[in-house]
């Protein structure tokens, strides 16, 4: 008699909890998104009005600034909701950062829509992923999980918010391994991959199928000109390093006025006024930069005008600390840039002018990938909001010249420096609490082949246990890490960033 297949039910219950974050998440990130666009759309009609009727405008002002107001309070009861949130992810996967989870969900979900709904130069993918996050921990919570099955939840929460943010599941997916983790593991792809493509589906029943951005067709980049792809690359690449250089000394800037942290919001909320009274076209994310110099002839001094806007608008609209996101800012400073290494090259080459659409989707996607240093989220990102994949190679070429020549000059991922910031501003104390560190040998890293007694690690903490494999054992002195295993290490709560970022700089 055969036997009688056994099925591995750990995994199928991943897949239903994974499922289960996805329908919830789906639907708060659904109704996030439409609360933003709703909001924007009026707003971008009261300005209208505003121009025909300037008596209006006061009332105007005064209704900003009580949303900038409201905003603040969220902040000053709830400080992790301020910025994109996607570093604080990271930092509670990491262990470095607790978060509540009932607190994060009602008001990020109020402050990122007053803030972005409001016009300002925010993306909404940031608060999405923080909001996925919290519904994945909240999911756990509910039912009992431990905290190796949280950190699981947390990931597949926060890929089923990017991938409702854009209609963009396997994005959503690529972004938790490539950004997040750095790691593949077969459990977290199968729960993310669950959440991410139930996420999208509901997305899909309030928005459709069609793709985030419509840029209209494109023709096969021609070979002979790929040398503009890698210069293009290269000129990225040093763009994204000196917006992430001025993103992170914006904070200084705004400690100079003699107001509380949560109060930098009313700064951007005075300014979108006049921004929405005399450039309308400025206003939001954006996407309606995007599609304005994709849809009309524009000349090289104005494109650059409008780059250097757009540059101090985000600028000062994120580093406020407002809840907002920088993706679509930084997608949409791309496409200028795009735009106008372009016309140069119409100009100095003569490409044909059908081409001009292709360097603002490239560079898009270089320039994601050099604030990130997340090259293959970037190209699959580029290639799902356009829905088209005529672009993939040419673009995968951006992307990798832009990844390459960002880390030759030193610059890391925008999110683990801004964790980094706010971690280290904490003091460093014993909480008493014992936390655990999980960390996967890479190869050819200082770790592989390092023995254990030849690793020193900071403020007590120690390996309690190594997983090689299918089999789990304690080591002694003379155990010898292979590339492949996975070290399970015990420190104080207060002092887990110092012990990671010991291991990072060894693996």
């Amino acid at each position: 008699m055969k036997s009688l297949r056994i099925f591995d039910w750990s995994k199928i219950s991943y897949v239903a909890r994974g499922m289960l974050v996805g329908v919830l998440a789906g639907v708060i990130i659904s109704l996030f998104r439409l609360s933003v666009e709703i909001l924007l759309d009026t707003v971008i009609e009261i300005y209208q009005f505003l121009n025909e009727n300037p008596i209006w405008i006061i009332g105007w002002v005064a209704l900003m600034m009580l949303f900038a107001f409201i905003i603040a309070l969220l902040i000053k009861h709830e400080p992790d909701i301020r910025g994109s949130g996607i570093q604080d992810i990271e930092g509670q996967l990491h262990g470095s950062l607790k978060l509540n989870w009932s607190s994060i969900i009602w008001r990020k979900f109020i402050g990122g829509t007053l803030a972005i709904g409001s016009g300002l130069a925010l993306g909404r993918e940031g608060p999405s992923i923080q909001l996925g996050g919290a519904v994945g921990q909240g999911v756990n919570h509910f039912l009992k999980g431990n905290r190796s099955q949280e950190n699981i939840l947390i990931s597949a929460g926060a890929s089923a918010g990017l991938s409702a943010a854009f209609n963009a599941p396997v994005s959503g997916i690529m972004f938790i391994l490539e950004e997040v983790h750095h790691k593949f593991s077969g459990v977290l792809l199968l729960t993310a991959f669950s959440a991410s493509i139930t996420a999208n589906f509901v997305a899909y029943q309030i928005f459709g199928v069609e793709a985030a951005l419509n840029l209209g067709s494109m023709l096969q980049f021609p070979l002979e000109h790929y040398g503009h792809l890698v210069l293009m690359g290269i000129v990225l690449a040093l763009g994204g390093w000196l917006y992430k250089e001025v993103l992170l000394v914006m904070p200084k800037l705004y400690s100079m006025l003699p107001i509380p942290p949560y109060l930098y919001g009313f700064v951007p909320f005075l300014l979108v006024v006049p921004v929405g009274l005399y450039f309308p076209n400025m206003l939001g994310g954006g996407t309606g930069v995007i599609n304005m110099i994709n849809g009309r002839s524009t000349t090289l001094w104005f494109l650059i005008g409008v780059f250097v806007f757009r540059f101090i608008f985000s600028q000062v609209s994120y580093g406020s600390g407002l809840p907002g996101g920088i993706f679509i800012p930084v997608l949409s400073l791309g496409a200028l840039i795009g735009a106008i290494y372009g016309n140069g090259a119409l100009w100095v080459t003569g490409i044909e002018d059908i081409f001009l659409r292709s360097f603002i989707i490239y560079a898009m996607g270089g320039f994601l990938t050099s604030v990130t240093k997340a090259p293959m989220t970037s190209v699959m990102l580029i290639t799902e909001m356009t829905g088209t994949v005529t672009h993939l190679m040419p673009l995968a070429v951006v992307c990798l010249v832009s990844y390459v020549v960002t880390d030759f000059v030193g610059s890391g991922p925008i999110y683990e420096d801004l964790l980094y910031r706010k971690v280290n501003r904490k003091p460093r104390v014993f909480e008493g609490e014992v936390a655990e560190i999980e960390i996967h040998v890479e190869v050819d890293s200082n770790l592989d082949g390092m023995m254990a007694r030849q690793l020193t690690l900071p403020f007590g903490a120690r390996i309690i246990k190594i997983r090689r494999h299918d089999n789990e054992f304690m080591p002694h002195q003379d155990t010898v890490f292979f590339a492949g295993d996975e070290l399970i290490i015990t420190t104080d709560k207060g002092f887990v960033a110092e012990v990671r970022k010991r291991l990072n700089k060894l693996n």
